[in-house]
Parts: C-alpha cells; sequence; structure tokens
C-alpha cells in the first residue's frame, strides 16, 4: 500500500475463549477507504468473512476457535483487505492467533 494512502488495523491477540479483536486504526488514507474486509479461516477449515468499519477505532470481535483449556492450542488465521475509492485492494494484515488458556500456565 503507497505510503500516501496507509491505513492500519490491529489484529488483537486471541483471549481464552477464542475471541480475536481486530480493529481499524486509521491513517492517512482513512478517507480514501471503500470497505474494509476480514476474513477469518478457523483451525477446522471453516471461514468467516465479516466487514469492519472504516471509522478510526471502529472494533469487530472474531469467534475464533476455541481450546480445549490446554496452553497451547488450535490457530485461526485472520487475513485483512482495504478496498480504496480507486478501486485498488490492499492487503494489510494476514496473522496467526493461537489460542490461550485463561490461567496461562497450562495446568
Amino acid at each position: 500500500m503507497p505510503s500516501n494512502i496507509a491505513v492500519t488495523v490491529t489484529v488483537g491477540e486471541k483471549d481464552y475463549l477464542g475471541n480475536i479483536p481486530v480493529t481499524f486504526n486509521g491513517g492517512s488514507g482513512q478517507i480514501n477507504v471503500n470497505s474494509i474486509q476480514v476474513i477469518l479461516t478457523r483451525a477446522d477449515g471453516t471461514t468467516q468473512t465479516t466487514t469492519l468499519g472504516s471509522d478510526a477505532g471502529d472494533i469487530i470481535n472474531l469467534a475464533g476457535t476455541r481450546g480445549t483449556g490446554s496452553y497451547a492450542g488450535e490457530f485461526d488465521r485472520v487475513q485483512v483487505y482495504v478496498t480504496m475509492n480507486n478501486g485498488m485492494t490492499y492487503k494489510v494484515a494476514d496473522v496467526l492467533r493461537q489460542y490461550r488458556s485463561r490461567s496461562g500456565s497450562g495446568e
């Protein structure tokens, strides 16, 4: 994405319930954003596609794979694509998020 129209999105850590927060942070190109598409691919291969708002601070919570109580759990993949008013689409995030236990100790 060219720096003059750059925007950022933060994909947060997956919590012990499997929720993954995705936040639009804005940027110099925020006014040029047409849409933001978020694709969650769960550990079992199922997918969920959601639209994220284009106002700075907009947030969605994705229902990722919930673990079984073990510290090391299943990975989910989150991809974020931003389409600008000129029709160009850019991938701005592509991350793996792992299940975290409530205690963090795995015991």
